[in-house]
């Protein structure tokens, strides 16, 4: 295993979408397999594949953050919501950069595992959010891009003078 380099804002790979996993592979196995070290490595709670340089609709996710507890899913797509929750995100890609983001309370999501099952999943609370995050990410769809017209503009702007220095 491997701890990967973390592309950061505002590099084009975060804002393509992902392509679906058509057969699973051994590079897929072993690029999970990093992605898992790469997020405990770097203290995250969930991440997508393309925050990697993978552009495949890959992600892993760790809410506890308790390692050998991670889930894996595969050309994840939300197919009901429920609620709104308007709560303070963060991500890997952006460092050190916190913003309130609105988001489903409730989602149900049909993925397919690392074994090949296609299964539907239920989440809500942190693990919902952690899934909307890394969805959008395989969208190419960053949470300030979520903010609204104008603080995502503002977040931007932010965002590219602190990187200038």
């Amino acid at each position: 295993m491997a701890v990967l380099k973390v592309v950061k804002y505002p590099d084009q790979v975060l804002q393509t979408k992902a392509k679906d996993v058509k057969q699973i592979t051994e590079e897929d196995r072993r690029l999970v397999r990093d992605m898992i070290e790469t997020m405990h490595a770097e203290e995250g709670v969930g991440l997508a594949a393309n925050q990697v340089g993978a552009l495949k609709r890959i992600f892993v996710a760790s809410a506890d953050q308790v390692k050998g507890r991670e889930l894996v899913y595969l050309n994840p797509r939300i197919i009901k919501k429920q609620g709104t929750v308007k709560e303070f995100e963060g991500c890997l890609s952006i460092p050190e950069f916190y913003e309130p983001v609105r988001s489903a309370k409730k989602i149900w999501m049909k993925a397919m595992t690392l074994e090949g099952r296609t299964e539907e999943v239920k989440a809500e609370g942190l693990l919902s959010r952690i899934f909307q995050h890394e969805i959008d990410h395989l969208n190419g769809i960053l949470f300030v891009d979520r903010l609204g017209i104008f603080k995502s503009k503002f977040a931007k702007k932010k965002l590219a003078k602190k990187l200038s220095r």
